[in-house]
Order: C-alpha cells, then structure tokens, then sequence
C-alpha cells in the first residue's frame, strides 16, 4: 500500500489494521462464552488467524467461562521473557477466576515449542498461587489451533 501514490507510511499502517480492528469491534457487541476448548479455538482463530506477526494475548474469565477482558501482552518477537507478575496483576485486576493464553505462529506450525510450554507452566504456577485457574493456552497457525489443555501439556 505504501506504493501506492498519496499513501503513506502512516496510513498503510492503519488500513492494514482494519481488519482486525472489525474484528475487534464485532465481538465487543456480544458476549463471548469461553468453555470449551473448541469455544477458546474458534475464538482465537478468528482473532489472530489473519496476522502477520505473532501476538500473545490473555483473556481473564469469571467461573462461567464469561469473558471479563481481553488484551495483547506482546506482538512481534513473542518468544521474549513474558512477564508473569503483568498476567496475574492484569488476571486480579479483572476478578478473574480462569485465564486463557493464546499465541499464533505465523509460519503455519501450531505446534507449541518447549519454550513455550515451560513459559506456560510457570504461568500456571503463578495464578495458582492467587486461586486462578489457566484453562488453556492456545497456538494458533493457518487456521488451525492445539490446545495445551487438551494436549496433556499443561499437567
């Protein structure tokens, strides 16, 4: 886009957003239910199917499967250290009773790396310790999802 005449750096950049950002806006208008792992799939297929650059999110749930918030945590080089005082301060801050992770690979592999299965597990360890529950931690490639929970990975 940016080639094109009268387009610039600025405003590629914020038409290449569009998408995600109806995304966005659409599913802020209904209550999203996340209590199985093929509604945790589907949801975060939708979210971060189309993206170009990796993005890890958390979404914090009440004891329904509720979404009560969602938000990116990084985007670009998501293997760097996640913070994981960051996940269970923003997990109390919403009330949450269970965190869902989620993270796409845009290479086209869902398959989650150790990294990011021991990065999980400390995670896990951590809400733990404040009553909070990982319900799952999903990657996300090419249309396809693995769920940790599912997997066994998360034991």
């Amino acid at each position: 886009l940016a080639c094109v005449s009268g387009v610039g750096q600025q405003a590629a950049l914020l038409l290449g957003m569009v998408p995600m950002l109806c995304r966005r806006a659409a599913q802020r208008g209904k209550e999203q239910i996340l209590n199985s792992v093929d509604a945790c799939g589907a949801y975060f297929t939708e979210l971060l199917g189309s993206s170009r650059r990796e993005m890890l999110w958390q979404v914090c749930l009440d004891g329904k499967g509720k979404v009560l918030s969602s938000r990116c945590l990084a985007e670009g080089d998501v293997s760097m250290a996640v913070s994981v005082r960051q996940v269970v301060e923003y997990a109390l801050r919403a009330g949450a009773v269970g965190v869902v992770l989620a993270h796409n690979h845009p290479s086209g592999v869902a398959l989650p790396s150790q990294e990011d299965i021991a990065t999980t597990r400390l995670i896990r360890d951590a809400l733990r310790t404040m009553n909070i529950q990982l319900v799952d931690h999903i990657v996300v490639a090419d249309g396809d999802y693995v769920s940790m929970a599912a997997s066994g990975m998360l034991i």
